[in-house]
């Protein structure tokens, strides 16, 4: 079920995406790949968090279809990032609570997309 928040929140969401993409980037250096695949799923789950509550005043619960059709509705029918938030999602589950091990190929490419979500997703709120 969705909830309302406060637009206000949407910045410490933001902040919040930040701390886990640092993490993730941390852990990445560190050759921890799976914990790095966890971190930066949750970095882009938070950046739309950030989105969803900026320009709807609402975030999704654990319900996945959530999370991607409130960033569908938060686009105004501009451009969306729904793949990258599904991959995360999928990512998030498959790394951090299965025995699938990452390999350093793939949590460098996730952690890349993770940067590169955040930035757009600060640009479209207007956040530097």
């Amino acid at each position: 079920m969705v909830r309302e928040v406060r637009k206000e929140e949407a910045e410490k969401f933001i902040k919040k995406s930040e701390e886990f993409y640092l993490s993730a980037l941390e852990n990445y250096q560190k050759k921890r790949f799976d914990v790095c695949m966890f971190d930066s799923s949750q970095a882009i789950i938070l950046a739309n968090d950030a989105f969803s509550i900026f320009f709807l005043g609402r975030r999704a619960s654990k319900d996945h279809r959530e999370a991607i059709q409130l960033h569908i509705q938060a686009s105004l029918g501009k451009e969306s990032k729904r793949e990258i938030i599904a991959e995360a999602l999928e990512k998030r589950s498959e790394f951090g609570y299965t025995e699938k091990k990452s390999s350093e190929r793939e949590a460098s490419m996730l952690l890349v997309r993770a940067r590169r979500f955040i930035e757009w997703i600060k640009e479209r709120m207007g956040y530097e």
